[in-house]
């Protein structure tokens, strides 16, 4: 019977060779020894070191196998990067091509934090699943569980490029999971909410934006960047084409989905046919938006269907275009004066959903009116607030069809 080799000992053409993995790459290494009991036992011993030297950090490739040529290797990346600052700036550079300016900025603030906590200058090969535990529960003690695992997200996909380019070890990931979080309700404004905040809305305009945002569910950058190039009132449709970030930069909508044909309801016609008085014949201005492809941007005319300059008391310095800041601020202040529930203006987003699943529209009409890619978004966010109004939707099924069915006499079949 064939003994059994220590772990990580293999005999190859004769000899005794060992392996280990290694920032992510398995490593084989020959000893030029023969297999005796004796040999194979001191290269389970040697083997069993190293592991224990690279899970400490004090792994040195070349001290261990100088005339390797894997000791070379690594030890020239070892060289290239081996600091946390080197790594942060490095995978920075490769997102900035695949991300919008408004996701590289949150990225350079959360590596940021990450760095108050662990040292910029301390080396990636010593990074431990221990320093990232710690790391999280640092998170945990200013932010939520939600805005952690948000932080840790991004820190765990820099070291995963880190763990693809051999730098670390992908068992310094293992084990760091998301924090479980509860699921927020959305809380829609009731009709009666919506009544009183309009009333209390001090200008004609901005209860023209709000009608608009909860009888449309757009979002909010796709609302302040509407043009009236992107208006038909006659058929009664928006062509969503752009979105506007926190930044203030025009691009195109968050997903490919998200460029789409809104059908409108009567009430945000009638809004924005009110709004034409206000801002139609405003001169066009240039705009350029920026598209998918990294650089790219597309230049137009249009006419912004919202305009501060419709109620900006000073003229000079006034911008074409709302900014985020400006409507949220728009709609606490608004929610007070009408006194109702204080929450967050994207629940205009949330009102428009609930309203219209509560009034029976198919949820996959509703994902596409909202720029969702399939109706499972909607039940995602929406499901336990259509469980709460499942007694209603009873309700107007038995209106509708509990009066129409066909009675059918009952036979007698004793006769038969």
């Amino acid at each position: 019977m064939t003994k059994k080799l220590p772990t990580g000992v293999e005999i190859h053409s004769g000899l005794v060779r060992i392996w280990f993995m290694y920032r992510g790459q398995r490593c084989r290494e020959p000893l030029g020894i023969p297999p005796t009991s004796k040999n194979l036992k001191l290269a389970g011993e040697r083997r069993s070191s190293i592991v224990h030297a690279i899970r400490t950090g004090n792994f040195d490739y070349m001290q261990w196998f100088p005339q390797s040529k894997q000791a070379h290797k690594f030890t020239k990346s070892h060289n290239k990067e081996t600091t946390l600052n080197a790594l942060c700036e490095k995978w920075l550079t490769v997102k900035q091509v695949e991300v919008t300016p408004a996701t590289l900025k949150n990225y350079i603030q959360r590596l940021g934090q990450m760095r108050l906590f662990i040292s910029g200058d301390k080396l990636i090969s010593t990074l431990t699943q221990s320093d990232l535990l710690e790391l999280r529960q640092y998170f945990l003690s200013t932010t939520s569980s939600s805005t952690a695992n948000s932080y840790m997200r991004t820190i765990k996909g820099m070291l995963g490029y880190a763990a693809t380019n051999g730098l670390i070890e992908e068992r310094v990931l293992a084990g760091v999971k998301e924090l479980k979080t509860d699921k927020s309700k959305p809380t829609p404004l009731s009709k009666e909410e919506f009544a009183r905040l309009i009333n209390a809305s001090r200008h004609e305009q901005d209860q023209n934006l709000w009608t608009t945002a909860v009888f449309t569910g757009l979002r909010h950058g796709e609302l302040i960047a509407l043009a009236w190039e992107d208006i038909d009132l006659v058929n009664g449709t928006i062509t969503v084409k752009r979105n506007r970030t926190l930044e203030g930069e025009l691009k195109l909508p968050k997903t490919k989905s998200g460029e789409r044909v809104v059908t409108m309801l009567q009430p945000a016609i009638d809004a924005l046919i009110r709004q034409k008085a206000l801002t139609f014949m405003m001169p066009a201005i240039t705009i350029d938006v920026a598209q998918r492809e990294y650089g790219k941007l597309s230049r137009s005319k249009i006419r912004p269907v919202f305009s501060p300059r419709v109620t900006a008391t000073k003229k000079l310095g006034i911008g074409d275009f709302f900014s985020h800041v400006t409507l949220h601020e728009k709609w606490h202040s608004t929610s007070r004066r009408a006194g109702i529930e204080q929450r967050k203006p994207y629940q205009t987003r949330h009102t428009y959903a609930c309203w219209m699943l509560s009034a029976g529209a198919n949820p996959t009409f509703i994902a596409s009116q909202m720029g969702h890619s399939s109706a499972k978004e909607v039940y995602n966010t929406y499901g336990d607030w259509v469980d709460e109004h499942t007694q209603d939707q009873v309700a107007m099924l038995n209106k509708k069809y509990g009066a129409n069915v066909t009675h059918m006499p009952r036979r007698d079949f004793k006769s038969l």
